[in-house]
């Protein structure tokens, strides 16, 4: 192929130009990337210098934190021995607290249990005065009753034999007065009648009287019967303070313990 010198030279010209331009734009790429590189080692030192200095504020921060950290430390120590001072304080108090508490109770407890025995003692020996003076109470009613009923058994006994009496010599008369006047009879009759009515009527009030005698006798032993109930009564309230003074036993103990 054949070029023409105007052709190969305006082609040399055109390289010319080109190696030219690539000339330049190596120069401004390079000038662009120290340019770039100054300013990234710039912005390096700022930010180095930004780090040390917030490494620094940190150590400061960090040294401010220790200070603060050993000052609270210290704080915390003196409170807690004053907290620990005043706990074994409170602690002394309450057991002094508790101990006069405690002796206070074991006080009372001697002093009821004193108060309980002395009146379980004169309890039972009122019981037994009681018992002894409505035994011998009784005794002396019974006795006194059943003299009572037989000397009116022996006064029943007496009159109907007295009316036997009587009736055998009302007959006895009567057989040997029927030869007498009608009215005479009639008479004796009437007054034997009389007296014998009236030595009934006496038997009866002696048997009535007997009756009342022995109603007393059976109200006597019902009084008797009902004190013997209020005695069991009082044993079973004597049980019931036995059974408190060992509540009240356990307690101490219980509280002894704590």
């Amino acid at each position: 192929i054949l070029v023409t010198k105007s052709d190969l030279e305006e082609k040399n010209a055109m390289m010319t130009e080109l190696k030219t331009r690539v000339e330049e734009l190596k120069m401004e790429n390079e000038y662009q990337l120290r340019l770039k590189d100054m300013n990234f080692n710039e912005k390096i030192k700022e930010v180095t210098e930004k780090f040390m200095q917030e490494i620094e504020a940190l150590k400061i921060t960090s040294t401010v934190l220790r200070t603060d950290k050993e000052k609270e430390e210290v704080r915390h120590e003196e409170e807690m021995s004053e907290e620990r001072d005043r706990h074994n304080r409170e602690l002394l108090e309450l057991e002094t607290v508790h101990n006069a508490k405690l002796m206070a109770e074991y006080e009372k407890y001697q002093e009821l249990q004193q108060k309980t025995t002395s009146l379980q003692t004169q309890w039972e020996k009122q019981m037994r005065d009681m018992q002894q003076t409505r035994e011998r109470s009784l005794a002396d009613l019974t006795t006194h009753f059943e003299q009572k009923l037989k000397e009116r058994q022996r006064d029943i006994d007496q009159i109907q034999e007295e009316i036997r009496q009587q009736a055998s010599e009302f007959e006895e008369t009567t057989r040997e007065t029927e030869e007498d006047a009608d009215t005479e009879i009639l008479e004796l009759k009437h007054r034997y009648e009389r007296k014998l009515k009236e030595e009934r009527e006496v038997g009866l009030r002696l048997k009535g009287e007997n009756g009342i005698m022995r109603k007393k006798f059976n109200s006597l032993q019902t009084e008797i019967d009902t004190q013997k109930a209020e005695i069991a009564k009082m044993y079973t309230e004597e049980k019931k303070l036995h059974s408190i003074i060992k509540s009240l036993e356990k307690d101490i103990a219980g509280l002894k313990k704590e």
